[in-house]
């Protein structure tokens, strides 16, 4: 039996019809659990964080390679078909992937078919919490364009930044909408996020603060958007001292760049 065909006499059996309200997009490819699973590449040594478990299609596959699986999922509908489940090395939380706290299950990578709603909720969270070395993230298309932009783009913007900050970032895929149940408007991208080191310097909340202040207003100059925020003498003084135009955008400055922005302003 295929994936495909697993899912959908599971989703009859026990009544779990796919809810939009929470973003459900099961995947249903068997091709698409396999090359997610390459991403992943389990070690035997590691535990894994997982954010919707769904049927645990992805959950058992990473287990069967991996010390342990603790597998996150906020629908409470799924609790029957876990309670028939032999789990083994599988620990399920039933419960909201934002109200959690990664840091407690002592997991070292993350992975997961992330609902677009909650996107750049989970990015921040993981990226926030140290533990995470790594994670193997899916995402609509849309969003990971976003995530994956260099700057001067269109698609370049807070996120993408934000993410810069705590990760190096690589595209691996695209999925295309049939690899899902039921079928989203969109295709799906899968990323690999593997942690940087972040200068001890820089107080986080401070700097996420910075660069969402910077893109505000995405049409106006830095320095329009940051002078209420940090003095309109200071900004200047800030721009000019990293060598760059008066009329620079955020869009315009990399990871490093915002960096160095964030020290001449907080110093």
């Amino acid at each position: 039996m295929d994936t495909g065909q697993e899912v959908k006499l599971l989703i009859e059996h026990y009544g779990i019809t796919p809810q939009d309200w929470l973003g459900q997009n099961f995947l249903i490819s068997t091709s698409g659990v396999n090359y997610i699973l390459q991403a992943i590449n389990p070690s035997p040594n590691k535990t894994y964080l997982e954010v919707g478990a769904g049927f645990l299609i992805l959950t058992k596959a990473v287990a069967s390679k991996s010390r342990k699986v603790i597998a996150i999922e906020k629908d409470g509908r799924f609790q029957q078909f876990y309670k028939d489940c032999t789990l083994n090395n599988i620990e399920v939380i039933i419960g909201d992937a934002l109200n959690l706290d990664f840091t407690t299950p002592g997991a070292s990578e993350i992975f997961g078919n992330i609902p677009y709603y909650i996107s750049s909720q989970i990015l921040i969270k993981t990226g926030k919490c140290k533990n995470i070395e790594r994670a193997v993230l899916l995402f609509q298309k849309e969003f990971a364009d976003r995530i994956l932009a260099s700057p001067n783009s269109k698609k370049y913007g807070a996120i993408t930044v934000l993410v810069d900050l705590y990760f190096d970032k690589k595209f691996i895929k695209t999925m295309p909408s049939s690899f899902f149940y039921p079928r989203p408007t969109i295709s799906s991208t899968l990323v690999e996020l593997t942690r940087r080191e972040i200068s001890q310097d820089i107080n986080e909340e401070r700097f996420l603060k910075l660069v969402r202040c910077s893109f505000s207003m995405r049409r106006k100059k830095l320095l329009n958007n940051l002078k209420e925020k940090y003095g309109e003498r200071e900004v200047k003084e800030a721009i000019e001292r990293l060598c760059l135009p008066p009329q620079v955008r955020a869009e315009n400055l990399s990871i490093d760049k915002f960096i160095a922005l964030y020290k001449a302003l907080e110093r």
